[in-house]
């Protein structure tokens, strides 16, 4: 029997989630001094992001996003909550000016979008969350500060870390950072991004590992206040590759620069700690959701049995809908002032005839152009989860959330004419953790977030499943209210069972309105 294992990240959330809980003198101290502290301290704002794409034949990557800030740079301030770079983190200053903490970050590097014929057959590089320990000294003028990573995900199961030296300098109206920062990666994880496997390898693009390698960034952070209440900030900076990086017949550059631009707006929102009893105080919520869901699926079949690899997507190729409304159901329970149960339900079924205009083999047979093809699919989700709310008082509510969410995706071919039919089916419990956050504009409105995360290597199944969701809601008196929000639902799920053999991604994105009602 395969010895199963589960990533590391949920070993995170448990550890968290029992210290929240278990009541102990310190968990208290921390928890009430988080439900105290300031978040006006920071701001929200848009960055425009652009930087160069290292992999052959990729373009440079350019973003535009929303992004979490502080008018103080974290090297003038004690505060426990830290924003540096793209890591978020929380942190303990001492009195002697060590610190110490733990960072977050997503790691992003991949190909790029596009298409792009250079990296034709290579396993794409997946997007991930890097998660690790940092220490800091910063009594002298020269701040040090050492971080380390490991892959949470479970992507790629390598890590790095970060030695950076930097100048904090501050004026009236802002701050600069100049510094020089040392990134070593292990053997894993170099391979993973800049490597060439013997099964990616042709003959104009050899197998190649470049081992552990240690690359040098320089650059700055520079902020500037146009008013009390708007940020202007800039990162620029330039990364020089080791030579065994650049040696990667996949990579075709030796120093990759990068630069952002950033307004902030600090509108003061958040209002002090009010009595935990001011809070809203109905324990029961329905709600019932229409979701207007643009689809994609696609299932990459791996060479098996002498029998070449494919991939059949089956919006485009077999005619199935990529466009439906979904309704959804969910439900919420709340016990004591903290805690909830959810339990969330949608289902989606689709069907189509069409006319294959060449063969493609599913599962373990083959369908010949010409032959009228009729497709069945069905996906059902249904969701539990426990949260704890780390704040929660009658303006705002900040909390974490871990349960299990049970996925069945089912897709059928068949032939009335030859009678053929196949069928893959897949039938999965993948346990979540998630983020979930609130704010009350005024006396009606509310703005609300949800980050449901979960990166699998269990038994036979290799994958992630990923929901974001943002709404804004109006309450109707004490009872009722609607909302309007967006949201995302992508899955990856690899595997070798007879079923599947091969990799199924679905995604699920757009707009929904919803009503409530709350008792």
């Amino acid at each position: 029997m395969s010895e199963k294992k589960l990533p590391v990240r949920t070993g995170f959330v448990f550890a968290l989630l029992l210290l929240v809980t278990s009541g102990p003198a310190c968990a208290g101290r921390l928890l009430d001094y988080l439900r105290n502290y300031d978040l006006n301290d920071y701001s929200l704002g848009l960055k425009y992001s652009v930087s160069q794409n290292p992999f052959a034949g990729a373009e440079n990557s350019t973003v535009i996003y929303p992004y979490l800030t502080a008018f103080n740079h974290s090297a003038f301030t004690d505060d426990w909550f830290l924003i540096l770079h793209d890591n978020i983190g929380v942190r303990h200053v001492s009195e002697n000016d060590w610190e110490v903490g733990v960072f977050a970050r997503i790691q992003t590097l991949g190909f790029g979008s596009g298409d792009n014929d250079e990296m034709t057959g290579l396993e794409e590089r997946r997007w991930t969350i890097e998660a690790g320990p940092f220490v800091g000294w910063r009594r002298w003028p020269v701040h040090i500060q050492l971080r380390s990573y490991v892959d949470v995900a479970n992507r790629n199961n390598s890590a790095t870390a970060e030695l950076e030296f930097s100048l904090p300098r501050k004026f009236e109206r802002g701050f600069f950072v100049p510094s020089i920062q040392l990134t070593y990666m292990t053997d894993e994880y170099s391979d993973y991004y800049f490597g060439v496997s013997e099964l990616e390898s042709t003959p104009t693009r050899p197998a190649y590992r470049p081992g552990a390698v240690t690359s040098a960034w320089m650059g700055f952070h520079l902020a500037y206040e146009l008013t009390p209440k708007w940020l202007l900030s800039t990162t620029m900076g330039i990364e020089f590759l080791d030579s065994a990086v650049t040696a990667s017949p996949i990579v075709d550059s030796d120093t990759l620069w990068s630069v952002s631009v950033g307004l902030a707006y600090n509108a003061n929102l958040f209002q002090p700690r009010e009595y935990e009893g001011d809070a809203p105080q109905q324990n029961f919520e329905m709600r019932v959701t229409a979701f207007n869901s643009t689809i994609d699926t696609k299932i990459v079949r791996d060479a098996f049995d002498g029998q070449p690899g494919g991939e059949v997507d089956l919006e485009d190729f077999l005619g199935v809908s990529d466009q439906e409304t979904i309704f959804q159901i969910d439900t919420l329970f709340r016990f004591g002032h903290f805690h909830r149960l959810e339990l969330g339900y949608f289902e989606l079924r689709r069907r189509s005839i069409t006319t294959l205009e060449r063969d493609i083999t599913f599962g373990d047979q083959t369908f010949v152009a010409g032959m009228e093809v009729e497709t069945s699919m069905q996906t059902e989700i249904l969701r539990l989860a426990y949260s704890y709310s780390l704040i929660r008082d009658q303006q705002k509510e900040l909390g974490v959330s871990i349960g299990l969410s049970s996925s069945r995706f089912e897709s059928k071919l068949s032939v009335q004419s030859t009678q053929q039919s196949e069928s893959i089916n897949v039938n999965l419990p993948l346990p979540t953790f998630g983020l979930f956050a609130s704010v009350t504009l005024g006396s009606h409105w509310q703005v609300k977030a949800d980050i449901d995360v979960f990166a699998l290597d269990f038994d036979r199944y290799d994958g992630h499943m990923t929901y974001i969701g943002f709404e804004i809601e109006r309450q109707f008196g004490e009872v009722f209210g609607a909302g309007f929000g967006y949201s995302f639902y992508n899955t990856r799920l690899s595997a070798k069972n007879e079923d599947l053999r091969g990799t199924l991604r679905t995604s699920h994105h757009g707009p929904r309105l919803y009503l409530t009602a709350a008792f």
